[in-house]
């Protein structure tokens, strides 16, 4: 594949991506802001608690062995269908399992619904194993376009299923029911238009030569996950499901926005880096525009939406959630870091060094800890709080290796963010004092002038990765101008 060819491909798959998780994660926080001004927060917190253990149950699935088939060069059919089935056994373990310890979870968080909950919801984990890989072969292949119009009808569906249920008072289960229709239509539809179907084979040598890579991945993914959703699992256990409630709405618009934009990128970069992992020239330069690309989108995103939570929480969920504003607020602040950090994390992974990866991970779970511990006594704004110092120090510990072995470390990335970090600098003092009616008109005018200010002050400040928006857009309108 020629360079222009694989610049083309990744921009499309970057587009494309986007278009699928900003789609799928849009039109699902659309769908629980419905169903949130339906139900309590009490009832909205079993479903947080709930989460966390569907999370894990993905990891385990994948098992590191996605990225390891992502990650190698000379995969077969043969390494395919072996992933295939034993992602089957996986989930099937995982729901037995969970069937088995849902009463006992549900004795730990104090709450028996919680076992009808877990042992219903769990099934869409059994689902998602079904599909495994032939969502890593469209990775594999860039073919993001066909992800998107697939996950498009599982929102589609699986949403007005939810929000009926809703409507007629399933409260908790109507979430519950959206999670397994949504796996149930994605696996329907991957199987009628992907072009891969497992054989009937399996290697045990393919399986120990995927594993070798994938462990390690599996064991860090597993640890940063535990990591992520200790907060969820200590809120559950010391505070009340409502507090949970609060917790788990307070922090899905800052995923749907940076972890989001993460995931596209890892899901289209991780493939491009692994397959340039023999060239460090260009590994080095897809590496470091994904991280300038990133904090050129989630810096503003994150701050601008620290300013606009309260509005956005009065108008679209009402003042029975305005104890979330904060929660936004500093898990915006803490996810305006987590990508640059990941993405640092990931270069690891590209180069085949997931032991590396895993290390660092090991060594992030004791400050989450330690920050979680010192918190908790004073109260739930304080663990929301450490959640954001705990992110800081995340980004310097997974800028480490990529420091030690490129040469390009915490100190000189943020070097050159620096014009980013100023053009959002601005855009807050400008929209900051700016208040109105506290509601949709506050919010839009200050997304409008923000947003503008932003952009002045990038041009400004030669911001290289809005050039480089520009430029590709320019490029696109010239092609279709020569076409017509």
């Amino acid at each position: 594949m020629n360079k222009s060819t694989l610049k083309e491909r990744t921009i499309s798959g970057l587009i494309w991506n986007a278009i699928e998780r900003f789609m799928i994660q849009g039109g699902q926080f659309v769908i629980k802001i419905v169903i949130a001004r339906m139900i309590t927060p009490e009832e909205y917190g079993l479903i947080g608690i709930v989460t966390v253990f569907l999370v894990l149950s993905d990891v385990i699935i994948n098992g590191g062995f996605a990225q390891a088939l992502i990650q190698r060069k000379d995969r077969t059919e043969r390494d395919y269908s072996t992933v295939f089935y034993i992602n089957i056994f996986l989930g099937l373990l995982i729901y037995i399992i969970l069937y088995i310890l849902s009463p006992r979870i549900a004795e730990f968080y104090g709450d028996e619904t919680l076992i009808e909950v877990i042992r219903l919801i769990s099934l869409s984990t059994l689902i998602k194993s079904l599909s495994v890989v032939q969502i890593v072969k469209l990775s594999i292949d860039l073919n993001f376009k066909l992800k998107a119009k697939i996950n498009f009808w599982a929102v589609v569906i699986s949403g007005v299923l939810s929000i009926y249920l809703a409507h007629v008072g399933y409260g908790v289960y109507s979430l519950v029911y959206q999670a397994i229709s949504y796996s149930v239509v994605v696996t329907v539809l991957l199987y009628l238009f992907s072009k891969w179907k497992p054989k009937l084979t399996f290697s045990m040598s393919s399986l120990k030569e995927l594993f070798h890579f994938g462990s390690k991945y599996f064991m860090a993914n597993l640890v940063g996950v535990v990591s992520d959703n200790s907060y969820a699992i200590l809120i559950g256990k010391i505070f009340t499901s409502r507090d949970v409630g609060f917790f788990t709405q307070g922090r899905n618009l800052p995923d749907l926005l940076s972890v989001n934009l993460f995931n596209v990128l890892q899901g289209v970069l991780f493939p491009v880096m692994s397959s340039s992992q023999d060239n460090r020239e260009k590994l080095m330069v897809i590496y470091k525009k994904s991280l300038d690309m990133t904090a050129f989108i989630v810096i503003p995103c994150m701050v601008g939406l620290a300013i606009i939570a309260d509005p956005f929480v009065r108008f679209f969920l009402t003042e029975k959630w305005l104890p979330c504003v904060y929660i936004i607020q500093w898990l915006a602040l803490s996810r305006m870091v987590i990508p640059l950090g990941a993405i640092n994390a990931n270069l690891l992974n590209a180069v085949g060094r997931s032991d590396l990866y895993l290390k660092i991970d090991l060594i992030k779970l004791p400050l989450t800890i330690i920050g979680l511990l010192v918190s908790s006594p004073f109260g739930l704004k304080y663990m929301v709080i450490s959640n954001f110092v705990v992110a800081i120090l995340y980004y310097f510990i997974n800028a480490y290796y990529p420091g030690k072995m490129f040469g390009y470390g915490a100190l000189k990335q943020i070097k050159d963010m620096l014009p980013i970090f100023l053009a959002t600098m601005i855009m807050f003092l400008s929209v900051y004092f700016i208040h109105i009616d506290g509601g949709i008109a506050d919010m839009i005018i200050k997304v409008i002038v923000g947003g503008g200010v932003y952009i002045v002050s990038c041009v400004i400040l030669k911001v290289e990765s809005l050039s480089e928006m520009i430029n590709y857009g320019k490029g696109k309108l010239s092609r279709i101008g020569g076409a017509n």
